[in-house]
């Protein structure tokens, strides 16, 4: 482990006991507030303040409230590398929401003279808070910044190309003020060097040694910076370490910028950074609780139709009512889905075969549930398993799934997300029937992986709502 990541988990340990304390301070100084000025006398006596047990409780609960919010606004991630303003924003607007669930939940009780009175409590707890969590985060962020301008933290990178825009890159890196990058030495993509300025750092061989080098050495950063037009090459080489616990980065080219891809920073030259998780750690809070929700009850709703088909199986063909299948799941870890059997028993005795439109081996009932998608309604288990999620990419048998990256290594990016019983693919462009227009499906799918959004969701659920009434599946 490199030095750099070992000083990211000493910050995160202080964020979080900081954080605590912060809290702890604020509900000590709300506590106080309302027994002095709100409720200094109650049924004409006076209000004892005292640290009793409701205190302890609503100081702690209050504390990891505000830390748990923190959590999800992504306050703990990437701490060495946060700008300190998106630091001061992030905290504010923790504090606001913290300080609107304590007022929902205990000061909207409080018995007050006037609604003034609720601005000195919640004010008080939002001043302090703000005041402790923000004080020590700009302290705290302004150190490790000084410890990047000395060069003590350091992170090491790996450069890729050896032409100008390489040399450009580095010089730029070594002139501007320093955004942390310790370069290990280059890569070059066909082993020759077109630019002298670059051998200002080592060099470690070609692109295709990229793998080895970072399962071999401690990398925080690569930086791709080959000439425009090498779309395709760089898609094949982020495809290739996306499982590899380092930060990509990619020279930006002039259609990057015009399209909004590259963000103004106030340190050195700008750069596209692949996105290493595809979904906020608060989207994917609610994303799963939407998740949850929709599959407990759609499981409620559609089970009357689920039991009808369960006895038109049993009667119609011999076999189990359910079908299970090994898929591949988020990251690749493998599940088993669960659907209600549409076809005949042992209808791939032959090897693995995509389903078509006239399908022989489809059983009449299994035809009707397959128009209806009655037959994937046993899936809404997995998703209260957390196998899958309502919205996400089709997922994929590995048999195929290899196929599909032989011929388009960019679709590993659809695993790192969790596969759905419905997707942007399903509703775009329906099943399929052989590789080829899987490789389309899944077009589609690797969109929705760059847009997760909640209202998307809903808006991916309507449409295949849409098409489950028109009976419009196969």
């Amino acid at each position: 482990m490199s030095a750099s990541k070992r000083i990211e988990k000493i910050q995160f340990k202080l964020y979080l006991c900081f954080d605590f304390l912060s809290g702890f301070a604020a509900y000590a100084a709300l506590h106080m507030v309302r027994k002095v000025f709100v409720e200094p006398q109650k049924f004409g006596q006076d209000v004892a303040i005292k640290l009793d047990t409701k205190f302890w409780v609503g100081a702690v609960a209050t504390s990891l409230i505000f830390m748990a919010i923190s959590g999800l606004s992504g306050v703990y991630r990437d701490l060495s590398r946060k700008s300190r303003i998106a630091l001061v924003f992030n905290t504010f607007g923790g504090v606001l929401i913290t300080s609107m669930v304590l007022f929902f939940s205990i000061l909207l009780d409080d018995i007050v003279e006037s609604y003034n009175q609720y601005y000195i409590t919640l004010g008080s707890y939002s001043a302090t808070l703000l005041f402790f969590s923000t004080s020590f985060r700009l302290v705290w962020s302004t150190r490790v910044r000084n410890l990047i301008d000395k060069k003590k933290l350091t992170f090491p990178t790996l450069l890729i190309g050896s032409g100008k825009e390489a040399a450009d890159l580095l010089a730029t890196f070594t002139k501007d003020r320093s955004k942390g990058y310790d370069f290990k030495g280059y890569l070059s993509l066909d082993g020759e060097t077109t630019d002298d300025r670059i051998k200002a750092i080592p060099y470690l061989g070609t692109s295709n040694q990229l793998l080895d080098l970072l399962n071999d050495n401690d990398i925080d950063d690569v930086i791709i910076a080959i000439p425009s037009g090498n779309s395709d090459l760089i898609a094949r080489m982020v495809s290739t370490i996306e499982n590899v616990n380092v930060r990509i980065h990619v020279l930006p080219n002039v259609f990057s910028i015009i399209s909004g891809q590259v963000r103004m920073e106030s340190l050195g030259r700008s750069l596209i950074e692949v996105k290493r998780e595809l979904i906020k750690p608060h989207v994917a809070f609610f994303k799963r609780s939407f998740d949850i929700v929709v599959a407990a009850l759609l499981l409620i709703l559609s089970s009357p139709f689920v039991l009808f088909s369960m006895l038109m199986i049993a009667v119609g063909s011999k076999g189990p009512i359910f079908y299970t299948q090994e898929r591949l799941g988020k990251h690749g870890k493998t599940f088993r889905i669960i659907k209600l059997r549409s076809m005949y028993q042992d209808a791939e005795a032959q090897g693995p075969q995509l389903s078509s439109e006239e399908d022989p081996r489809i059983t009449p009932w299994g035809r009707t549930m397959r128009k209806f998608r009655l037959d994937e309604m046993p899936q809404f288990y997995n998703v209260l398993r957390g196998d899958m999620s309502i919205v996400g990419p089709r997922p994929e048998r590995k048999y195929y799934f290899d196929q599909i990256i032989e011929a388009a290594p960019q679709y590993r990016y659809l695993l790192r997300v969790k596969p759905g019983i419905t997707s942007w693919g399903m509703v775009k462009f329906g099943y399929a029937e052989n590789v080829d227009e899987m490789l389309e499906r899944a077009r589609y799918d690797l969109i929705y992986t760059e847009n997760i959004t909640i209202l998307n969701d809903i808006k991916i659920l309507f449409y295949t709502l849409v098409i489950v009434l028109q009976g419009r599946g196969k």
